[in-house]
């Protein structure tokens, strides 16, 4: 028997078997049956164990299954060629088969093989009689060429399916492009602000920018060296990250853009790369809540007997330069006095204070409550007049601290 495990494999290959009955292959019975002058045509496939009939014309398709040894089609697959018996009975060679011996008894056969393109026969085309019949020389030249075309109905099919698999494929890959498209369009916009991610998507580069009001701050916690000498790192990583993330969820309220996480440092900034009419006035309400988030947070771990982590911030307000810095690992950076002022301030505050420059003081004392701290020096600047901001005004604020502001403010600033 040649080859049968490869033979087996391109039957399965087609996906055909136990399939429902298709009218492509009736239709070709139907037209067998009409040419070659018989009444019962069969396509029969033939498996590891059985004959399974594709279809039938004169008799329903399932009359033609049976075991393999049970079939005279299997003869036909065996030997890879038409087989013709005018009278299976008279035939010591086929008499002793099953369904001519016993019922359905049939007496005549003539099958030509399914053959495909890679040369395996994968069944038959028959015609069947339950009397002796001749089949003249033409009708077998007909047999053989319709079983092409049952063939050739079988790879079309076999066609049609392997292109709905690749287009199937083809949806779930650009679905998953699209996925990763869609992350990665999420990542560069929590990696760019504003409108940059876009910018840069289309482009390819952002050009560095001067803004000449802008607003940034700067946390630090106190004494934090100190006190992740004593913790396990990685709950202090853990524990830093629930304070940033809600100091990011703060931003966004706000529309203030994180800049970046230093260590235990947050920079935030206002009036970049969007202009802001109110940036000092957004950042300064930004540092407010990021203290009474700081007293809520230290709150919950002074009850499960942690050290709590006392905040500071500095913020000042001026111009800038801000920009794309680097190609392949690329981040959004500022650069001026106003930067470096901004980190002299928050290294010149207190825990629990937020100091506050004079420039920063002057766009901001409408709507807050400070408290002057005179001159104080600072590196590369000499002396400098600080600020405390201490709470929001009453008439302004929606809390008796001071800390978070009310709707009439949000009015005044445009955000409602």
């Amino acid at each position: 028997m040649p080859d049968e495990q490869g033979r087996l494999k391109e039957l399965l290959s087609y996906q055909i078997l136990d399939t429902d009955q298709e009218y492509a292959f009736d239709d070709l019975v139907d037209f067998a049956s009409n040419i070659l002058g018989f009444p019962f045509v069969f396509i029969n496939l033939i498996d590891s164990d059985r004959q399974w009939p594709l279809a039938g014309s004169g008799l329903p398709r399932e009359a033609a299954q049976c075991p393999r040894n049970d079939s005279l089609c299997n003869f036909v697959v065996k030997h890879h060629e038409a087989l013709i018996i005018p009278d299976a009975q008279a035939d010591d060679r086929y008499s002793s088969v099953a369904v001519v011996c016993n019922e359905p008894h049939v007496r005549f056969y003539a099958g030509a093989p399914l053959i495909n393109k890679n040369g395996h026969a994968l069944g038959s085309l028959c015609v069947v009689d339950f009397e002796p019949r001749e089949f003249p020389y033409e009708k077998v030249e007909n047999l053989k060429s319709i079983s092409r075309q049952v063939v050739a109905q079988m790879e079309l099919r076999k066609q049609l399916i392997e292109t709905q698999k690749l287009k199937e494929q083809l949806k779930n890959h650009l679905g998953s492009l699209e996925k990763e498209k869609n992350t990665s369009e999420r990542f560069l916009k929590n990696l760019l602000p504003g409108n940059l991610s876009q910018q840069w998507l289309k482009n390819g580069s952002i050009e560095p920018l001067y803004y000449d009001e802008v607003t940034i701050g700067f946390t630090d916690f106190v004494n934090f060296t100190n006190n992740s000498l004593q913790g396990d790192p990685a709950d202090l990583i853990h524990r830093l990250s629930e304070y940033f993330s809600s100091f990011d969820e703060i931003c966004d309220l706000l529309g203030v853009e994180k800049l970046k996480t230093i260590g235990d440092s947050f920079m935030f900034g206002c009036g970049i790369p969007e202009r802001s009419r109110h940036h000092a006035t957004l950042s300064c309400l930004t540092a407010l809540l990021f203290q009474k988030q700081v007293g809520e947070l230290n709150n919950i771990q002074e009850q499960m007997g942690r050290s709590p982590w006392p905040m500071r911030i500095g913020i000042h307000s001026g111009p800038l330069m801000a920009g794309i810095v680097g190609k392949s690992k690329f981040s959004y950076d500022v650069w001026g006095d106003t930067v470096n002022i901004a980190s002299r301030f928050e290294q010149n505050s207190e825990e629990k204070r937020i100091n506050i420059s004079e420039a920063t003081h002057y766009r901001i004392k409408q709507f807050f409550d400070c408290t002057p701290r005179g001159s104080i020096d600072i590196k590369g600047k000499g002396s400098t007049k600080m600020f405390w901001l201490d709470r929001i005004k009453q008439e302004y604020s929606g809390d008796k601290d001071g800390l978070v502001a009310n709707e009439r403010l949000f009015k005044v600033l445009s955000l409602q």
